[in-house]
Order: structure tokens, then sequence, then C-alpha cells
């Protein structure tokens, strides 16, 4: 796995404003049946400064997420916009390169990511992005067609009734959060239940209940421990189906339902992927003898 972490490729030397296409040749890259056993996924800097101008290529370990897991990892590639900032090369020699602007840097990722980019022949498309990748400006590219991506997205789930382009992103950006898929959970383990409110508050806004013996499975699959000692949290951090938020430890619930969502804890219907993810979960606070307040 070394060797291949160790691979960098510089694509491109100098990031221009008025580059149109990206395709790249790479005729030493590792081989993908060796990547997918390490559980690698290819990684594409796109980095434009005043010290750096270029694209580079690298292997690293795949990111866990729902949509990841149930798919071949060399069909993918992690896009990183993250020190990407647009520069006029200088007109005379001796002068600096003056920053483009924001609409020109937005143009530029705007065609780069409808192009697509192509590696030895094969093309990558826009897939998807976490919210949390928005603040990091990086996303998912796929090898496939446009036409075949909308249809594979379309199929994680209803999203006919989200009509901002906002919203459905954010909620499409559920299913590729960083998450480790602890278990498969049948739909008949669940129930979905009225939120505790008022006409101005939601109490339970997305705070669901998970049995005893369920939180206990969980512990297990993820090795929780403190101190060496196993412990079952109290709240767990999850995202499942079209439901995200999170379920406190309910001692009463027991037999067939294991989890009970809260109707506010669902953004979307109809998820096929019946794989319970845990984002986090409570742990041990550390506390200090003595502190002065």
């Amino acid at each position: 796995m070394s060797e291949f972490k160790s691979f960098v490729k510089t694509l491109q030397d100098g990031v221009s404003p008025e580059d149109v296409k990206w395709e790249y040749s790479v005729p030493d890259i590792p081989k993908s049946h060796l990547t997918n056993q390490a559980g690698l996924i290819k990684c594409v800097s796109i980095v434009s400064s005043n010290h750096r101008q270029q694209i580079v290529l690298r292997f690293a370990a795949a990111p866990s997420n729902r949509v990841i897991r149930n798919d071949v990892l060399d069909r993918f590639i992690l896009l990183s916009l993250g020190d990407f900032k647009l520069q006029w090369p200088a007109l005379i020699a001796g002068e600096t390169s003056r920053p483009a602007t924001g609409r020109e840097n937005g143009d530029w990722i705007t065609r780069m990511l409808v192009s697509g980019l192509t590696i030895n022949g094969v093309t990558y498309n826009f897939f998807g992005h976490s919210n949390s990748q928005l603040k990091s400006r990086s996303c998912f590219l796929y090898a496939a067609s446009k036409e075949e991506i909308f249809v594979k997205v379309e199929a994680m789930g209803d999203f006919s009734k989200l009509k901002s382009v906002g919203k459905k992103a954010k909620r499409i950006g559920l299913l590729f959060s960083s998450a480790d898929v602890a278990l498969d959970l049948p739909p008949d383990r669940c129930q979905d239940i009225d939120d505790v409110a008022t006409k101005q508050y939601i109490f339970t806004d997305g705070c669901g209940l998970i049995s005893t013996q369920l939180a206990n499975h969980l512990a297990q699959k993820r090795s929780i421990v403190f101190r060496n000692r196993r412990y079952i949290p109290s709240v767990y951090q999850i995202r499942y189906r079209g439901y995200k938020g999170v379920l406190t430890l309910d001692p009463t619930l027991h037999g067939q339902i294991q989890v009970q969502f809260r109707a506010s804890m669902r953004k979307f219907k109809d998820s096929p992927d019946y794989s319970l993810a845990v984002v986090d979960y409570s742990k041990v606070p550390y506390s200090n003898v003595f502190r002065e307040w």
C-alpha cells in the first residue's frame, strides 16, 4: 500500500483561466485491481496560487460513506479545489501575475465540472459531494456518462418533491457524508413516530430512539472502548436511508422494533440502501481537578 500512497503524478504544469480541456495520459498509473484491494482512491488536486500552478494526481485512503461502500473504488476521483485561486499571467516581464475575479474562478470550475476530467481515455464526470465538502471545496467524480450518473443518483432515493436545487444537493449530500457503516438494518426493525412539539417549537427535532440491544450491537461493531473497557454510548449520530440526526438510548424499547425515527429526521424517502452508518457517538468527557475558573 505504501508504494501506491507515494505515487504522485503532475498532470498539468500551469493552470490558465482559459483552460477548456482536462485530458491526461498516465501510462505508469498503478493497476486498478491493486488499488481497489488496498482501499485507495484517486485524488486530483487543482492548485492555483501565486507560488504554484499545477494539477496533481495521487492516491489516498478512500473515505467511508454509503455511496462509495457499494461501488468499485477505481471508478471514483476525489477532486480538491481547496487551494484554487486563478492567476492571470503577467503581460510584461518582471511584473507579477494578477488574481482572477470571483466570476472567472467560478466560470473555470463550472467548465471543468461540465467537461469532466479524462485519464487514460476514461472520463470522470461530477457525481456529488457531502455538505462538509462544500466548505472544503471538494467533490466526487465518477467514471460514467452524465446520463448514467443522473440515473444512479435518482436511484438513491426519492428526491422528486425537492424543487430547490440547493435543498436537493444538500439531501443528496447526506449519502456522501463521512460515516462508518456499522450494519444493515431491515426496515421492519424501524418505526416512524411523531415529534414532541408545540406550534412554536419542536422539542425532539432530529432526535430518535434506539434500543439497548441495538446500541450494544453498534458499540461492539465499532469497538467502542474507554480506558480498555467497553461501554454503550447514550447517543449515536447516524445516517440511515433518508434519515439524519441522533438516536438516544431508550431502555424501554424491546422486541421487533429496535429504532424509532422522528418525523423531523426524515429528509427524503425510499432509499434502497439499508446500511446504518455511525457518524459519531457520545464519549466519556475528561475533567480537570483543581482547575481555576
